[in-house]
Formats: C-alpha cells, structure tokens, sequence
C-alpha cells in the first residue's frame, strides 16, 4: 500500500493545524488519521505530500529540506469560499539509495492520483520530475506535461536521471507516451539553441520568460490540458525567494508565479503538481511564498470552470473561419472568454476530431488566413 510509504505529519504540526482559526487551511486539513474515519466519496480532493531527497546522483551529500516550517505558514491562511477536501499525508522517508526513492516517489504519486487526489508535492531534487511523470504509464495513454523552469533540462542522456537530463529522459525512454510538452518562462542565456530547435521539431512549445512577464495568462490555453507540472522554484527571480539550489537574479516575481500556480489549478486535467528545487535556508519570507503558491494552486482548483458540452449554446460560441487552406471551427466559453478549435484527424472512413485548447490570437491568425499556431502544432504530430 502506497500509503505505508508516507511518515505521518507529526502531532505537533496536526495540533498547531487544529488551534487555528475556523476558516483557515490548518483547520480543514485532514491527516492520515483521519482517513480511516472518513467515508470515501466522490467529491474532489487534494493530496499534500513531501519529498526530502535532494540530490540527483548518488555522490551528491543531501541537502537540509525541512517542510514543516512550510507548513506552518500554509496551515494559517485563509480558505475562502472552497468546497474541495484537502489532506496532508506526510512526507516520503529518507533512503539512502536514490534509485529507492525514485521507486517510492513513484508508487506513490501513482497511488494517489489512481485514488483520485490531485497531488500536490513539495520537493527537493528536479530529477524527480522524470518519475512524476513515469507514474501515469498505467494511468493514461498520452499525457501533457508542463514545466515552470529557467532551462530546458536536455542535456545528454545518462543511466541515472539528473536535474539537467530529466527532460530528456521523459522523450526518449519508452513507454513514449508524451503527447504535449510546455515549458513557461525559460532564459535564453541558460538554454542552448539545439535545445531550443529539438523542442520546435517535436511540436512542442517553449515560452521565453519575457513573453510570459509581458502577459501571465498567456500560458492559460498551454495549462488548461496540462496532466502534470512540475514548478521549478529556481525559475523564481533570487530577490523574492532564495531557498533554492540555482538562485538566478532574473526570473519571475513573486505574484508571477503565484499566478501562473493559479492557472495550473485552473485546469480540469491536472493532477499532480510536483514544486522542487527547494531547500531550507530559514527564511520565513520563503516559507511565506512557498506556502501563498500551494494556496493558489488550490484557489485554482476550487474555481476552475465547471466542463460543459462544447454542444451547450448556453456556454458556448461556435465560430466557423473559413479560408483558403483550411476551414477552422472555433469554440469560445461565453462566461470565461476560454478558446478551443476542432483539429480534424480523419483517415479514410475513420473520423476522428479531437477538440483542443487555443488563445483568441490562434483565432485572429485564423481570420488573418494565417495557419493558428495551436492547430499546426497539433496536426503535425499526427502526420
């Protein structure tokens, strides 16, 4: 049982999260515990779990992560008006051989999101992200995988995963089940031009960091069908947060990335959103931030939009945008302003159209008799 894996949250931090005030997370959370009290439903819940490990190879000493003080500060704000269910079931344990860890981490996070919680991971080494990611292989047959991270973590390919080849791992180890990869807010100076045109000849999307800081909700379409992310706490510009392995003086500011956790929550498809490269340098106004991007995660989660019918008049728009190359059909949520358009993947008698996400620019380049950005990348990786 996956669950046996997991150090309970210790009853000094389970009393704290009782004594706070009636509306704040720390007295809504529920423990390990307390599962065995709880009738299972089906209604919606999130999973808070830990990962300590903070090296990537073997030789590496470990790193002090410590997320008690984190949680602290997550246990004393404030919920609003949430319905969803939130647990805290402890941290994964210390092993001294990384391979055990990344097993662990990986049954558990499996376990979790089979059980229906949108997992929430505090975390050490980025390597890890490579076994978040493995953990859908008997979950789902395609899957869209964002990261929040200066660089594009595709160095070359070695027997162990490591902060920089995790990325390159998930592409080129089978099973190859990666459908769509996003990266938001690289720096180009970190990242080598061959990385950047593998990213393009796949039909991924890398957004550069100034792009995103003109326009934060420019990742929305990418985030809306993502199924797991991975928030890269070095992607965070050194003067607003410092507790972390590869400080940077650029990056983004802290409502920035408080905002892009929020867009993540916003997604329907997203289950586990592992948060790493952590590392406790005794900074309250780290844990602070720390604590504010989990709580906007879960603010997103809690005000995503309910999934209607793309057939429902009521929701929504169908535009119809003929032109000379192809005729698109657009759909636009009438109450968000949120945009998909139909790509057409029919082979002889064999229909098939999936609907996916778009920005209101791939309408315009559809107006324009331009090719929308979002179809084309799509369509090619099918033919």
């Amino acid at each position: 049982m996956y669950k046996d894996f997991l150090i309970p949250v210790s009853k000094e931090l389970q009393d704290f999260a009782k004594s706070c005030n009636s509306f704040s997370l720390g007295a809504s959370m529920k423990f390990q515990e307390d599962i065995l009290e709880i009738k299972e439903n089906e209604s919606e819940k999130i999973a808070l779990i830990g990962v300590t490990e903070s090296r990537a190879t073997q030789h590496e000493s470990k790193e002090d992560v410590e997320f008690s003080l984190i949680r602290t500060q997550l246990y004393e704000l404030q919920m609003g008006d949430w319905t969803i269910e939130l647990y805290d079931f402890g941290d994964i344990g210390d092993y001294d051989e990384i391979n055990e860890t990344e097993k662990v981490f990986q049954e558990v996070v499996k376990g979790l999101v089979r059980d229906g919680y949108r997992v929430v991971i505090l975390g050490g080494s980025p390597s890890l992200g490579y076994q978040q990611y493995r953990a859908y292989d008997e979950l789902l047959d395609k899957i869209h995988y964002l990261s929040v991270d200066h660089k594009l973590r595709l160095e070359k390919e070695e027997a162990q995963t490591t902060n920089e080849n995790y990325l390159t791992k998930i592409i080129s180890q089978e099973p190859f089940n990666l459908l769509d990869y996003t990266n938001i807010g690289f720096q180009t100076y970190f990242v080598a031009q061959e990385q950047l045109d593998l990213i393009r000849q796949l039909n991924f999307e890398a957004i550069r960091l100034g792009i995103m800081t003109e326009s934060v909700k420019e990742m929305e379409p990418f985030s809306r069908e993502t199924n797991a992310a991975l928030l890269n706490l070095s992607s965070i510009q050194g003067a607003d947060f410092s507790s972390t392995n590869q400080m940077t003086p650029n990056g983004f500011n802290a409502r920035e990335v408080c905002a892009i956790a929020r867009y993540l929550g916003f997604s329907n498809n997203i289950t586990s959103l592992y948060v790493c490269d952590y590392i406790e340098k005794y900074k309250k106004i780290d844990h602070l931030l720390f604590a504010q991007i989990i709580w906007y995660f879960m603010d997103g989660r809690n005000h995503c939009p309910e999934i209607k019918s793309f057939d429902d008049t009521q929701y929504f728009d169908k535009i119809f945008v003929p032109t000379e190359g192809d005729n698109y059909i657009f759909y636009r949520n009438i109450y968000t302003n949120q945009w998909w358009i139909e790509v057409d993947l029919t082979i002889d008698d064999e229909k098939k159209i999936d609907i996916i996400s778009c920005s209101e620019r791939d309408y315009e380049q559809a107006l324009n008799g331009e090719i929308p950005n979002r179809w084309g990348k799509y369509f090619k990786k099918f033919y």
